[in-house]
């Protein structure tokens, strides 16, 4: 994996021990018996280097200032037009064309293979696993046997499926695929996860291929044909820190015993079929290029490619910076922290020979009221960003243009500026929708109306709104269509005062229903179609509004299904809404029982007057009292028919007659 790394290490462990004071357990920086005083930044703004000297240090101080206090490590993960084609079924939604995303149901047009949930009940006990389910000739489903994980502790956190062969992702540990990571570095806590390959030549009988495990925890993965990339974070053990140090004595014993700890120690491994080996030397590791002998971070990224068809054919690249988001184009990854709070770092990894190419950052943040994966996107080499500063009352909302220039990403232009002043939202809303699309920039701001706002990106130095829509409600996810057209997935709101703009349709299940609800409150999901084509003049078509209820797509656009064919699109997503019920258990009280389905709409993009057409729902009825999270329900549509995954189990049904539903299978 690394050539003759291996044979190099001790030389370079002597001579980084040496950057830091030699073999004899202290530092320069140590006079008097007293403890440096090290500065733990949030980020830096500018290029990382590989500086064997400084690596070291930075780690090494990163890991001893840990130990004097709880930190927070930042951890990060995941990210345009979708992925879906001209093919015979439906497939998992992404954020980037051409780059998959991990989930919990990957099907090859003849079998699904769903990640089953561990249940550890009183009358049923299983672990995660790989449910397997064949469709046969005659539109039957046959359950095949299902694939267990290596370790039966592991809960699935999603799974690939790259021609005949199966990669299933899993770990013991909390997942943070975009939260903070709390370890610290003399906590002997597990960090693990394993990627398992498998061979699913013959489905019935699936082979466990190859087993990899690595020290860390998962931020992040991607697929783009053959190779995987997996990003890890790893906060290195030593054993016998004093947690907390307080006093000059154990501040100074913390201080000695990380500077002499080896760097192949304090480095994260990958197991691969049991054999173990380093995934980079210390020395090759980036650390900020403006950090002084002063600064630290203990926690050490790992980006990781490895093919599928031989996993044992891996490359990685190390970095000691922070992390919340992962962005990744087919061409570039792109690594994003937070500074202060105040500004956003970028760190840019080039995927054809896996290098650190350059750094940049931009004023505000990648907010999380709406999605920040879709907040970032590569075009033609350009590195378009929406962000918030919040420095300032009212926030400002901000797009900014950088392309690379050496080891830098440098500014090329923003949004609004002095030639176009025009603010992006009005004072106090905040952004729900983000969509880049070709050269066209799609975001949707929200207080009391939605403004969905247009900006031309057809000159990335010179971007300018070139147009604005405001209606009831708002979008939190934004879907390209074919044709000039766009479908919006949100909350529906009620404001008497405000003219209405294309017909609305009101649904609750089969049944017209009236809506009433109060000013400003959100009172039902709300599907949109939007004629973008011209953009200076952008209309809502038409509107579907399910009363009292909502999608998981708001929140998690995997949870959306699209099959297109020459302009014709098929919509598929869960939604939940509740229903009063009386509860025999706690003396008839009225309870709110949730009741959940698989909604199906329709667009002819080639119409002269295009509409969006409610089918109807593809009902579940779940077979257990436990509550089941909507927020991980699929579905695939093929054909003529439509399957609906919820928990562990699959309901089918035809396209043109949802009610009539076959399952659980």
């Amino acid at each position: 994996m690394y050539g003759n790394k291996a044979a190099m290490s001790s030389l370079f462990a002597a001579l980084l021990l040496g950057a830091c004071g030699g073999g004899s357990g202290t530092d320069t920086k140590v006079t008097e018996n007293k403890p440096p005083e090290v500065n733990q930044p949030s980020g830096f703004v500018g290029a990382l280097v590989q500086d064997s000297g400084k690596t070291e240090r930075y780690i090494k101080n990163g890991i001893y200032a840990a130990s004097l206090s709880e930190s927070d490590y930042t951890a990060g993960g995941d990210v345009a037009s979708p992925s879906i084609g001209s093919s015979p079924y439906s497939t998992t939604n992404t954020v980037e064309s051409g780059v998959d995303e991990a989930d919990r149901i990957k099907y090859d047009g003849e079998t699904f293979y769903l990640a089953n949930y561990p249940i550890w009940s009183s009358a049923n006990q299983s672990p995660a696993d790989i449910r397997v389910i064949q469709r046969n000739q005659d539109d039957t489903l046959t359950s095949l046997p299902n694939i267990p994980l290596a370790q039966e502790s592991d809960d699935i956190i999603g799974i690939y499926l790259h021609q005949k062969r199966l990669v299933a992702i899993s770990s013991t540990m909390p997942v943070y695929p975009i939260d903070f990571i709390s370890i610290a570095p003399w906590e002997p806590v597990e960090q693990k996860f394993s990627v398992q390959f498998f061979n699913v030549s013959d489905p019935h009988n699936a082979l466990a291929e190859n087993l990899l495990t690595f020290d860390g925890s998962l931020l992040s993965t991607r697929r783009i044909d053959n190779q995987l990339y997996v990003a890890s974070s790893y906060v290195p053990y030593i054993d016998g820190l004093q947690p907390y140090a307080a006093t000059d004595e154990e501040k100074l014993a913390n201080y000695q015993n990380v500077i002499g700890v080896s760097s192949d120690a304090v480095m994260p491994r990958v197991d691969i079929n049991g054999q173990s080996m380093a995934m980079n030397l210390m020395a090759e590791c980036y650390v900020p290029e403006a950090a002084t002998e002063d600064d630290g971070f203990a926690q050490i990224l790992t980006v990781t490619r490895i093919n599928i068809d031989d996993p044992t054919d891996q490359q990685s690249i190390c970095m000691s910076v922070q992390a919340y988001m992962l962005y990744m184009s087919e061409q570039s990854m792109y690594l994003a922290s937070s500074i202060e709070g105040q500004q956003t770092a970028f760190h840019k990894i080039s995927l054809e020979n896996m290098s650190y190419q350059a750094s940049g950052a931009v004023d505000g943040v990648l907010s999380w009221r709406s999605d920040p994966l879709f907040k970032v996107d590569e075009s033609d080499g350009y590195l378009r960003v929406i962000t918030t500063d919040n420095s300032v009352s009212p926030a400002v909302h901000q797009l900014t243009v950088l392309a690379q220039s050496g080891n830098e990403l440098t500014t090329i232009a923003s949004l609004p500026n002095e030639n176009q002043p025009q603010a992006i939202g009005k004072p106090g809303e905040d952004i729900y929708a983000v969509r880049f699309i070709d050269e066209q920039a799609y975001i949707v701001t929200f207080e009391r109306i939605d403004p969905l706002y247009i900006i031309d990106l057809s000159d990335n130095s010179a971007p300018f709104i070139a147009g604005s829509l405001e209606i009831p409600g708002f979008s939190s996810y934004l879907h390209p269509l074919k044709n000039g057209l766009l479908l919006g997935v949100g909350q529906q709101v009620q404001l008497d005062d405000l003219p209405s703009n294309g017909d609305a349709t009101l649904v609750e299940n089969s049944a017209q229903v009236m809506l009433s609800p109060p000013p400003v409150e959100p009172n039902g999901m709300k599907v949109s179609l939007f004629d973008i084509r011209d953009a200076a003049n952008p209309i809502e078509l038409t509107s579907i509004i399910a009363a009292d209820a909502f999608t998981p797509v708001e929140f998690n656009y995997k949870a959306l299904s699209v099959l297109e064919a020459d302009g014709f699109y098929r919509f598929a997503f869960p939604v939940e809404k509740l229903k009063s019920s009386t509860d025999v258990s706690s003396n008839d009280n009225v309870v709110d029982v949730p009741q959940n389905s698989l909604m199906l709409f329709a667009v002819e993009t080639k119409d002269v007057s295009p509409e969006l057409e409610w089918l109807g729902n593809v009902k579940a009825d779940n077979d257990s009292a436990e509550y089941i999270f909507s927020g991980e329900d699929r579905s695939v549509i093929q054909g003529e028919y439509v399957y609906y995954f919820r928990g562990n189990q699959v309901w089918q049904a035809l396209w043109a007659n949802p009610s009539a539903v076959s399952g659980p299978f």
